[in-house]
């Protein structure tokens, strides 16, 4: 390869698993014929990794292959429950966990109010709440893959540090604690760049995600595959300056996206998302007004990232559950800003809806 490194016959073996599994996990309707295409690898060679695969039920026959004159072929699929994973957000006030099927599909959810605090105790309540609802679920813990931590803040996952969380105050943390508390193969990730790995739209090869809810974040997929930047910066669309001397940011700047378009400035920190999307159905003066400014700067935004990026972009997070009966209104504010494109049709509201941060964690 690039690196000049030597591959074995056993880690060639290995990697044409793992690559037959990604793709039979990724498209409907996979046949052996298709799997030995696409891998570019003899029918032979291919029988026998599905084979393999089958032996250690990790897939299994889903059907059959529309005709095209001669025998139907079996189509293959993942066995849903050949392995779990365990997904935990970490936002101020609480912590949520899900265990999804090998599809992520959501199979048990917890949330427990244990409020974020840097200290030993935290550590050790996240790990025991973490058993009680595998106890819980009723899963065999042995099937278990791994575990996805959600947390807001940039981190370098190759020197295993939280870089730094305005959100919590935390600054070159060592990533070490949460390891120590969990038993199991662990990942930590920016809650952005969860909530965008959630989504896995397959029809949107490339595309920016822009994460809303009480902060503001983003990611961005090129070729399917996350872009984090040089830094693990890349996406940080919550702290472009949007209003030049504006309102203080959390960050310490003045004028960030993120101090105008928090989901705070929709809610006042006093009401749930369903409560004020009543209000501003019914007609309330405070919250249509609320409504109209938060629409004009998130327009801006889109505008000014459109013509940096060129990319269809998502509208994520919390808040952008909410936003599909009001998708054609931001278009239309969009295209006030964004002269260049004949039609503002690049914009569109996230598929996955429910747990979307410990999901794709």
């Amino acid at each position: 390869n690039d690196k000049g490194e030597i591959m074995t016959t056993a880690s060639l073996k290995t990697q044409n698993l793992i690559r037959a599994l990604k793709l039979i996990r990724n498209q409907e309707g996979m046949t052996r014929q298709k799997l030995a295409d696409s891998l570019q690898i003899s029918m032979p060679t291919a029988l026998n990794i599905v084979e393999e695969l089958r032996s250690r039920h990790l897939v299994e026959e889903a059907g059959e292959s529309e005709s095209t004159g001669g025998r139907k072929a079996k189509t293959l699929r993942l066995n849903p429950g050949s392995g779990f994973s365990i997904g935990i957000q970490v936002v101020r006030a609480y912590i949520k966990i899900v265990i999804t099927d090998i599809y992520g599909e959501v199979l048990f959810y917890k949330r427990c109010d244990y409020p974020y605090r840097d200290e030993p105790a935290w550590y050790r309540k996240m790990g025991a709440a973490l058993i009680d609802v595998i106890d819980e679920s009723g899963i065999d813990g042995r099937k278990i893959t791994g575990v996805g931590i959600s947390f807001p803040g940039i981190i370098d996952q190759e020197r295993n540090i939280l870089i730094h969380s305005h959100v919590f105050g935390l600054y070159n943390m060592d990533l070490d604690r949460f390891y120590k508390s969990i038993a199991y193969p662990l990942c930590i990730i920016n809650d952005a760049n969860s909530a965008c790995l959630a989504e896995r739209n397959p029809d949107l090869e490339t595309y920016l995600y822009i994460s809303l809810n009480e902060t503001v974040g983003g990611s961005l997929v090129v070729n399917r595959n996350m872009y984090i930047g040089r830094h693990w910066q890349a996406g940080a669309v919550g702290h472009m300056i949007l209003h030049p001397n504006g309102k203080k940011c959390y960050c310490g700047k003045k004028g960030c996206a993120d101090a105008y378009l928090n989901t705070y400035v929709l809610t006042r920190g006093k009401m749930d998302y369903s409560k004020y999307f009543q209000l501003l159905e019914s007609g309330d003066k405070d919250a249509v007004k609320r409504f109209d400014k938060y629409i004009d700067d998130l327009a801006i935004l889109i505008s000014n990232l459109r013509m940096l990026l060129d990319m269809p972009i998502v509208l994520g997070g919390d808040l952008g559950s909410w936003l599909t009966p009001y998708i054609e209104r931001i278009c239309e504010e969009t295209q006030k800003y964004d002269l260049f494109s004949r039609d503002v049709d690049y914009i569109d509201v996230c598929r996955c809806r429910d747990h979307k941060f410990a999901k794709g964690a």
